[in-house]
């Protein structure tokens, strides 16, 4: 993550582990939290963060406190707990049920939900929290079970990277069609764009600031889509975020 007190001042903050393994007795694991200069990526300090729970938590999320500083959010804090008891502020509350939180980027969250009125079934929206106002993303989730969202950071954009069944070896399964569908913060379509190089077995898992949206085939290969629209500069929480398995390649915002 960026250094939120120094913008543009080449310095990187990053949460790791010296120990590759968790502890077999404790299921935890130690952290730090490591100051780099960039872009040589020197080593500036480093500062402990105490050990973690990756068994049946997650690593360390850094949040910044009141005073400016960056520390370890505390682990009893649930997202998903937060943003339902922050749901009945809405008008539409009422209506919804089983709203999850899937990514968040400033004062936006990007959620699934059900709405009771709604016989599509699940359906997505982006919460704009300092308006209390909630947006459906139009056309989503279309036929797809299961659709790869990806917001955007500073969570005015949302990209929808369209799958449909394919055969595979005589059984049916979901794959990236290629098209790429970009949603503004009104939940209506922006733009709208197909790339090859993305078709097949290509999963999303980024989008810069600068307007790229990043995939991955999970084999160590990436490629990159410019979407022709500059976001922001916040970071974008996510399930992805913290890499346990190891597919998402770190994530740096710095400015240019």
């Amino acid at each position: 993550m960026a250094d939120p007190n120094h913008q543009g001042s080449g310095t990187a903050f990053i949460v790791a582990s010296a120990q590759w393994l968790r502890d077999d007795t404790s299921g935890r694991k130690p952290y730090s939290l490591l100051n780099f200069s960039v872009p040589a990526w020197t080593l500036q300090g480093q500062r402990d963060l105490g050990t973690f729970d990756v068994l049946n938590g997650t690593p360390p999320r850094i949040t910044q406190g009141a005073d400016g500083q960056l520390k370890p959010q505390p682990a009893e804090i649930d997202p998903a707990v937060e943003l339902r008891a922050e749901l009945q502020q809405y008008p539409d509350a009422a209506t919804w049920t089983f709203a999850t939180p899937l990514a968040a980027s400033a004062n936006t969250v990007l959620i699934a939900y059900t709405a009771s009125q709604d016989t599509q079934g699940v359906a997505y929206a982006l919460l704009h929290r300092m308006q209390r106002s909630a947006v459906r993303i139009e056309g989503v989730p279309g036929n797809d079970p299961e659709p790869a969202l990806t917001l955007a950071p500073g969570g005015q954009h949302v990209l929808y990277s369209v799958r449909a069944f394919s055969s595979h070896q005589g059984r049916q399964q979901l794959t990236a069609t290629g098209e790429l569908r970009l949603y503004g913060a009104d939940g209506k379509l922006l733009s709208q764009q197909t790339d090859e190089r993305v078709a097949g077995d290509w999963h999303p898992i980024a989008l810069t600031p600068q307007g790229l949206a990043v995939y991955t085939d999970r084999r160590s290969n990436y490629r990159f889509v410019s979407l022709g629209h500059k976001f922001g500069v916040e970071p974008v929480q996510d399930s992805n975020s913290d890499d346990l398995d190891g597919t998402r390649p770190g994530v740096i915002y710095a400015g240019g």
